[in-house]
């Protein structure tokens, strides 16, 4: 429904949908710094990765690689998309006719961005890369398109729209695209910034197709300050795979720090039970994921990492901090306060497990 002059709705036409909230400028500025640095680390260990994947048989991996394969494929995603919109136009049902329309129009217009870039940029697949040097430079010749990632940004893209239908199972479409992505990385088709170029890529055009096509400026500066923390994630697990512990009594002291950082916003989460006010708790709540964050960064012991951690939980803190962006808190759950407890033990003991497994020499 939309409204007459005098503020009444009138019945059967449709309300024009509110724009996204616009993050403020300074976190858009801090994400979009925290993902450039994310791509200059990322191109600094894909030959490692590359090396390390050529010198083990993942024979064992390849059917899933497959399928992964064929999961990201145009044909795939299209036929998916043609038949959330036929069963909208069958089932009269708009939401679903949009919803298919929005996801073919996601994918398509990624495809053009992606197929663009991959021959401006001109950058050879990992089975043509045999040293550390590349040039980027222009070319249409066949292997010399390997960034961004065609299957993660189509994949990336088209779930973000379609699990715009799965609300509270949303995870289940981006799990599939994360699969997408690792796949193209282990079976030797891309470098790990190749798919993380790619994921940025799909999201921030999915993230366009999710709202009012002309506030496309504030969809996609949206989906930047969103994308930037998995972003980080990827980026932190390469590099701490494959950077060695060089100085056992450094690493020592920023992992004891990392982990009072991350205790210390578990506690402060914890207290939440004990106070009633929404905005102090939503005010608790950014600061605790934000101490635990950077943390986990700390623990790390990298100083790329910590750094652009900082830039991120910086970001996040001014984009949810500012009254127009911030939501309600959600009620204290234990369980939920007990699963965080559980994630970051595991996270802090998987980083420090982590550590040099891939080095870089």
């Amino acid at each position: 429904m939309t409204e007459m002059g005098d503020g009444r709705a009138v019945p059967g036409v449709a309300q024009p949908e509110p724009p996204p909230v616009r993050p403020p400028v300074p976190a858009v500025v801090l994400s979009a710094f925290a993902l450039i640095g994310s791509f200059a680390a990322l191109l600094q260990v894909d030959i490692p990765i590359l090396w390390f994947l050529r010198s083990h048989n993942l024979s064992a991996l390849q059917s899933l690689g497959d399928v992964g394969e064929k999961l990201g494929n145009g044909g795939t995603l299209v036929t998916v998309s043609l038949l959330v919109l036929g069963a909208g136009l069958y089932l009269k049902r708009h939401s679903l006719t949009r919803l298919g329309m929005d996801s073919l129009l996601a994918h398509g217009v990624v495809a053009l961005l992606v197929n663009g870039l991959k021959h401006v940029i001109g950058r050879p697949r990992p089975r043509l890369t045999h040293s550390g040097g590349w040039q980027w430079w222009p070319s249409l010749d066949s292997g010399l398109d390997s960034f961004p990632s065609g299957h993660t940004s189509a994949s990336v893209a088209a779930v973000t729209v379609l699990a715009r239908a799965l609300p509270r199972l949303r995870w289940v479409p981006f799990a599939m695209a994360a699969w997408v992505g690792a796949s193209r990385i282990w079976r030797g088709s891309h470098f790990p910034s190749d798919v993380v170029a790619g994921m940025v890529m799909g999201f921030a055009v999915g993230s366009i197709f999710n709202g009012p096509l002309w506030w496309w400026g504030r969809s996609c500066a949206q989906a930047f300050v969103r994308i930037a923390p998995m972003t980080l994630l990827i980026t932190g697990l390469f590099w701490v795979l494959t950077h060695r512990i060089v100085d056992s009594t450094t690493d020592g002291i920023l992992f004891a720090s990392g982990v009072a950082l991350v205790a210390g916003g578990l506690v402060l989460r914890l207290v939440r039970h004990r106070h009633s006010e929404k905005v102090a708790d939503s005010s608790r709540t950014i600061a605790s994921e934000s101490l635990m964050g950077l943390g986990l960064g700390v623990v790390t012991s990298a100083p790329v990492i910590i750094g652009l951690t900082g830039l991120v939980c910086l970001a996040r803190w001014i984009g949810t901090s500012a009254p127009a962006t911030r939501s309600p808190a959600a009620p204290p759950s234990w369980v939920n306060d007990g699963l965080y407890v559980v994630g970051a033990i595991a996270a802090v003991a998987a980083v420090q497990a982590l550590k040099g497994l891939v080095p870089l020499q």
